[in-house]
C-alpha cells in the first residue's frame, strides 16, 4: 500500500503576494474594501477603485494606516475609458497587474420597474464592466510572460471574478442582478480555458448574503442578521480570496460558494 507522504514544510510552496501588483474594483467598499486591507497586510502593492471619492479616500486612509501600500482613482467601471484610466494609472503606481479582482457590481430591482436605461448601466457595470477589466488585466499578463521568455511566468498571476449564488438562486424580483451573476459564471469558466494556457488561474467566489452597501439595510438589521448567522462579513469573503490566490501554482481553485450558515440557499 502507498503511503502518502506529506510536506512538512507545504507552506513555504505557497503562492506569496509581498511584491505583487494587484488591482481590485469596487475596492472602496464591502469585500472589495476588506480584501484591499488583507492583501495589503501580506505586503501586495493594492490599487482600488470606486465611483465616490470620499469613500476611496477613507479606504485608502484606512489600508495605510494599517502599513499596507495603497493606491487609487475614483472611476465608473461602466464607463470604457475610465477602466482603461485605472489601468493606465495602476501601471504608473504598483507596476501593473499581477492580481485582478473582480468585484464592482451595483443591484437592481425588478425589470418591470427599472427603467430600460438603468437596466443598461447595470449590465454595464456587472458584465462588461468585469470583460473590460479582464481585457486590460490578461492582456498585462501575457505581455510579461512574452517579455521574459517565460512561459510560466504567468501562473504568477490570478483574476479573481466575484459573482454570486444569485446565479444560481434566481430569486424572485431579481432577475436583472441574477442575470449578470449567471452570465458571470459563463464568463469565467470559458475565460479559465483561454487563461489557461498563458498560466494564468482564473477562481469564482460566488457569496450568499454579505453585509455591504448594496443591501441597503440598516446597521441593527445587519447586526441581528450577522448574530443569527444570516448574513456575511465582507472579510469573510476576503479570506476566502486569501485562500484562492495562496495556493501553490499547482493548484487552481475554480470555485467556491461560500454563504452564511442559516442562509439556505
Amino acid at each position: 500500500m502507498t503511503t502518502l507522504q506529506i510536506d512538512p514544510h507545504h507552506e513555504a510552496h505557497a503562492e506569496p503576494l509581498r511584491g505583487k501588483s494587484v488591482v481590485i474594483s469596487g475596492g472602496t467598499t464591502g469585500i472589495g474594501k476588506a480584501t484591499a486591507l488583507r492583501l495589503a497586510q501580506e505586503g501586495a502593492r493594492v490599487f482600488i477603485f470606486g465611483r465616490h471619492e470620499r469613500e476611496l479616500g477613507e479606504a485608502l486612509e484606512e489600508i495605510r494606516a494599517t502599513g499596507g501600500e495603497a493606491h487609487g482613482v475614483t472611476a465608473d467601471q461602466a464607463r470604457t475609458a475610465d477602466v482603461r484610466r485605472v489601468f493606465h494609472e495602476a501601471d504608473a503606481r504598483v507596476g501593473g497587474c499581477d492580481i485582478l479582482i473582480n468585484n464592482a457590481a451595483v443591484s437592481a430591482d425588478s425589470v418591470d420597474q427599472t427603467d430600460i436605461e438603468q437596466v443598461r448601466y447595470v449590465l454595464d457595470t456587472n458584465l462588461l464592466g468585469y470583460m473590460a477589466c479582464v481585457h486590460e488585466a490578461i492582456n498585462r499578463m501575457k505581455r510579461r510572460t512574452s517579455d521574459d521568455g517565460n512561459a510560466n511566468r504567468g501562473a504568477h498571476a490570478h483574476i479573481v471574478n466575484v459573482g454570486s449564488m444569485s446565479a444560481d438562486l434566481r430569486e424572485a424580483g431579481g432577475e436583472i442582478y441574477a442575470a449578470t451573476k449567471a452570465a458571470i459564471q459563463a464568463f469565467s469558466e470559458s475565460l479559465r480555458k483561454t487563461a489557461n494556457k498563458h498560466g494564468v488561474r482564473v477562481t469564482l467566489i460566488e457569496p450568499g448574503a454579505v453585509a455591504t452597501p448594496m443591501q441597503e439595510k440598516s446597521p441593527e438589521e445587519e447586526r441581528r442578521k450577522i448574530e443569527a448567522m444570516e448574513m456575511l462579513l465582507p472579510d469573510d469573503v476576503a479570506r476566502c480570496v486569501m485562500y484562492c490566490l495562496t495556493q501553490p501554482q499547482r493548484v487552481d481553485v475554480v470555485s467556491v460558494q461560500i454563504r452564511p450558515l442559516k442562509q439556505l440557499i
